[in-house]
């Protein structure tokens, strides 16, 4: 069994979940016909619908919208907004609000708005009708259908009547909202890019009324801006009025604050600031005179306690020599001293009357210096005292001074804020008023943002638009969806149109294609045709196959060919006929045996053919010589202008057993060992493998199988099927051939050989 190799040829695209744009559009254009009988459809839809509909006549407005700014202040962004660039925008809205279109109706009356109703003896009106239908239809549905239709607001209109009914106040505000409907229904609005332009375009079946209309539109619109304007300007004006009571007040609040304060300073300090600073500077002056003389009466004090506490000269500090009492002591001292001297001269060291008395007064002079000293340290020592007190008062009074002095300046700040504070508001004040005074003046100058540029003119002839934007969108409308059911059509189509995509499904080489041929040419015509057109499209194709099974391994040349598809119709005999007579013509003896026993048409066609042994009648044939009734030659028939050997089945055989027995009985093994002894070339017509186990049992007695595919016809899941069928039982599956294939048709699936084929025709006649 040769072993072929399982692959699959490369595939535009990834898969069938790919979205292939060239296949949609080949797919559309497949159905060009359809597409154009369904816009035709649609636009006769549409203009049937048109010709019932009363001609619409638009009558055109055009409004200038410039708004103007109020200036109010100069940061007028703190009173009125400024325009943001929707401001035309917010004009479109307020003509289309419900708050406009209800003054119009107030103006103008909802029977002038709303069309006139059609007289009861005239045509039958066909929301009547179609109300009538809708009751009888959920008349006829049950209650739970009928309940749940009301739920969702389909059964409105059929219970009416049970309606409770309605008062006069309530039917004329249903008027009125009905009025405001039917007029946003007919008007357009449209705003001219890049100015302050807007159009409004009113639809109406009378002309005189479609230009009342827009034009009362209009007016509205330019009334409805004056009483905005002069609101705003109002409230513009009421609040700068509030805003100036506000400021006054507080005006009036920040004086009293002021006054007030003031007078509690007042009582607080009876001393100005200037005199605080006066005694300031003047304690200040005298502390540092204090300090200064503290230190030297501290330093004399030091040096004089110092002097008497060593007992040293007294004579040479400064203090004490300063002192008259201490000086006449000294004197006196230095008198007795040189008395004392004198009696020593004269008396020598014998102490006498006179030397002790001079020694006592010395003594007395001596002591009367300390006690001297003494005083004068004491007295030293009271001056520093007291200037130490007295810097202690200075450096409290300076202290307190100071105090007073910061909080002077504190309150003198506080102050000063006040009167900013009372400046600022009298400013303010004053602006505020200024600007009320402009804001009056202003208003008596305001006007509308907006003005109408052009009135609207009853129309002379009925607006074409509507309608051929209905033909456009039911033409459109009905392309679309045959386009829809194309698409869908192609989608859900599962047959093989494209050898990629039948060799991506099976993973078997495609062989080759075989064209479509007449269904009612007989098989001797065939064969004629193809014997005296060698050069035809079917006999290279034919050619073609047999060289992909002989050549494509010579040294493993397929002996037994066997030949299968997976349901009937799909050319298996013809093509295992004209693959049999091609290898004839090539000098390889070459039989082919029909194996399709359930197949009664193949016993017809073959019996026609001469007899090899032409004194046996034409009942005898395959099974004849299974059952050993003749010879194989005495079976076979012979196509006479090839010499092919035919086995088949005859036209009046007749047998019980199944087919697959027959198959798979061994008589039948001994005959396909005799083929291959006799004949070059076995070729196989095997039945179909969905339809009986005949071709799986046949599978393994040849060499080669080839699997035929009906083009356009045979679904995907049919082939793999039947391949799968043949793997079980480990058929040697050659390849795969499309057959029958329509080579004007098959070009228009994808760019394969079927484009070349077509093109190219003139080189096979």
């Amino acid at each position: 069994m040769p072993d072929y190799e399982v692959y699959s040829l490369p595939h535009d695209g990834e898969g069938d979940q790919t979205l292939d744009i060239r296949k949609m559009a080949l797919a559309l254009w497949r159905g060009k016909l359809l597409l154009a009988a369904f816009a035709g459809a649609g636009f006769l839809a549409g203009l049937a619908h048109v010709s019932q509909q009363e001609p619409a006549y638009r009558a055109v407005t055009s409004i200038l919208y410039e708004p103007e700014r109020l200036q109010i202040v100069d940061i007028s962004e703190a009173l009125v907004k400024p325009d943001t660039g929707a401001g035309i925008g917010n004009q479109v809205e307020i003509l289309n609000s419900t708050t406009l279109l209800g003054n119009i109706v107030s103006a103008l009356g909802e029977d002038t708005i709303l069309p006139a109703r059609p007289d009861s003896g005239g045509a039958p009106d066909t929301g009547r009708i179609w109300d009538a239908a809708a009751a009888w239809l959920l008349d006829a549905l049950p209650d739970s259908v009928s309940s749940q239709l009301a739920q969702l607001g389909f059964a409105a209109q059929t219970d009416a009547g049970a309606a409770p009914a309605q008062t006069a106040e309530d039917a004329q505000k249903s008027a009125a909202r009905d009025a405001i409907g039917y007029l946003r229904d007919n008007l357009e609005i449209e705003v001219i890019s890049g100015s302050g332009v807007i159009e409004l375009f009113y639809y109406s079946s009378d002309p005189d009324k479609a230009a009342l209309i827009a034009n009362t539109i209009s007016e509205q619109y330019i009334d409805f801006q004056k009483v905005s304007k002069n609101q705003d300007v109002l409230a513009a004006i009421d609040l700068v009025n509030n805003r100036i009571k506000e400021l006054r007040q507080s005006v009036v609040e920040s004086e009293r604050n002021l006054e007030n304060t003031r007078l509690d300073l007042a009582r607080r300090r009876a001393q100005s600031a200037e005199m605080t600073g006066i005694q300031l500077a003047a304690h200040n002056q005298e502390l540092a005179a204090v300090r200064l003389r503290l230190s030297g009466s501290r330093a004399r004090f030091e040096r004089a306690e110092a002097a008497l506490a060593d007992g040293t000269d007294l004579w040479s500090v400064t203090e004490f020599r300063e002192s008259e009492l201490i000086t006449d002591f000294r004197k006196r001292e230095m008198d007795i001293r040189e008395t004392i001297a004198q009696e020593r001269a004269i008396s020598g060291s014998v102490v006498t009357p006179s030397s002790v008395r001079s020694a006592a007064l010395l003594g007395q002079a001596q002591q009367s210096i300390r006690e001297e000293a003494a005083y004068i340290v004491a007295a030293l020592e009271f001056e520093v005292e007291s200037l130490e007190q007295r810097e202690q008062q200075l450096e409290q009074m300076v202290r307190e001074l100071e105090i007073t002095s910061i909080e002077r300046t504190a309150d003198e700040l506080f102050i000063s804020r006040l009167e900013r504070e009372v400046l600022a508001n009298q400013t303010l004040l004053q602006t505020f008023v200024v600007r009320q005074k402009e804001i009056s003046e202003q208003a008596n100058l305001q006007s509308a943002d907006a003005r109408v540029l052009s009135r609207a003119e009853p129309p002379s002839h009925p607006d074409r638009q509507a309608s051929n934007r209905v033909l456009l969108a039911s033409s459109a409308g009905a392309l679309f969806l045959c386009a829809l059911f194309l698409l869908l059509r192609e989608r859900m189509n599962n047959s093989v149109r494209d050898p990629h995509d039948l060799a991506e499904i099976t993973h078997y080489p495609i062989l080759t294609s075989l064209p479509l041929t007449r269904r009612r040419r007989s098989l001797q015509k065939r064969a004629r045709e193809f014997v005296t057109r060698p050069k035809c499209l079917l006999a290279e194709s034919i050619r073609n196959l047999r060289t992909s099974l002989l050549y494509s391994d010579p040294d493993n040349q397929p002996q037994v060919i066997m030949l299968t598809s997976s349901v009937p119709g799909e050319g298996k005999s013809v093509t295992s006929f004209l693959t049999a007579l091609a290898s004839q013509h090539t000098e390889h003896d070459t039989i082919l045996v029909s194996c399709d026993l359930r197949d009664s048409s193949n016993a017809r066609i073959y019996s026609k053919f001469p007899r090899l042994v032409p004194s046996k009648a034409a009942s005898t044939g395959l099974v004849s010589y299974l059952r050993n009734d003749c010879t194989l030659e005495e079976a076979l028939a012979v196509h006479p202008e090839s010499g092919l050997h035919i086995l088949a089945a005859g036209k009046k055989e007749h047998f019980h057993e199944s087919p697959a027995d027959i198959l798979s009985s061994p008589r039948f093994s001994q005959m396909i060992a005799e083929l291959r002894e006799r004949y070059k070339l076995v070729i196989l017509d095997a039945p179909p493998v969905l339809v009986a186990a005949d071709a799986r049992l046949l599978s393994r007695m040849a060499d080669s199988v080839v699997y035929l595919v009906h083009w356009n016809r045979t679904s995907k899941n049919a082939v793999r099927e039947g391949l799968r069928e043949l793997r079980s039982v480990n058929s040697p599956v050659a390849g795969c051939v499309l057959s029958m294939v329509s080579q004007s048709k098959a070009r228009r699936y994808a760019d394969n050989e079927f484009i070349y084929k077509q093109h190219y025709a003139g080189y096979y006649s």
